[in-house]
């Protein structure tokens, strides 16, 4: 298996290597073949056994020179290619699981973190129920004034309702999804600025999520693999 070193050994405990499958493996220096020294952003390949990680071969070895000279160089390198750069995101729960839990247990969740997926789920299913609402009011104003006397009479009992249940959950989310890119909840006041709050808004809920953990939690689209970054 293939995996990068987020951690060497070192007196202050063992190393870690986060896996390609994710996973995060313990290692000691005794274990690295070829008498390489890993330091942090090694790429290598190794044998996993439990949690352990054995067998280590550096992919691509460096000689002394080089490796005296990568603390200079990594700052650069750092900026060029960040390390949460080759993270595969967490697997989604689904924007259908998403919007339920919205609706649901997240209902008055005004803390935490919320991945794009996770806010455009919700979008998404409010809008198709909004037009079923829609559909059964007009089916109720026909059946209550009649075809030919419902001329200019609309009941939007449907389409009312749904707006007013889906208020705290949409301003939640939105809430969330500012705090998934590290910024404030109460951004979501720029709604009311004319003409173009909600534009601002709109090209905020498009940004993608922050990789590191923050005040608001650990990354819900990167997860345990945003640690990469907290040893960089």
């Amino acid at each position: 298996m293939r995996g990068q070193v987020l951690k060497a050994d070192s007196a202050e405990g063992l190393g870690i290597i986060l896996g390609d499958d994710g996973a995060r493996y313990k290692f000691s220096q005794a274990q690295v073949r070829d008498d390489n020294r890993l330091v942090q952003g090694h790429e290598v390949d190794f044998v996993a056994m439990g949690d352990e990680a054995r067998d280590i071969y550096l992919l691509q070895p460096r000689g002394a020179q080089a490796a005296a000279a990568a603390p200079a160089q990594a700052p650069m390198a750092a900026a060029a290619a960040p390390a949460y750069a080759r993270i595969p995101a967490v697997k989604s729960d689904g924007i259908w699981t998403y919007f339920l839990r919205c609706l649901s247990s997240n209902y008055f969740q005004f803390h935490g973190r919320a991945r794009r997926q996770e806010y455009w789920g919700f979008i998404l299913f409010y809008i198709l129920t909004f037009f079923v609402a829609l559909i059964l009011d007009t089916i109720l104003t026909l059946a209550v004034f009649g075809v030919d006397d419902s001329d200019g009479y609309f009941l939007p009992i449907f389409t009312v309702l749904w707006w007013l249940y889906t208020i705290i959950p949409g301003i939640a989310v939105t809430v969330r999804r500012f705090h998934d890119q590290d910024l404030s909840g109460w951004m979501y006041l720029l709604n009311l600025i004319p003409y173009i709050g909600g534009l601002i808004v709109l090209v905020f809920m498009f940004i993608d999520s922050r990789p590191e953990e923050n005040v608001h939690g650990p990354s819900p689209k990167y997860g345990a693999r945003s640690m990469a970054d907290t040893f960089a």
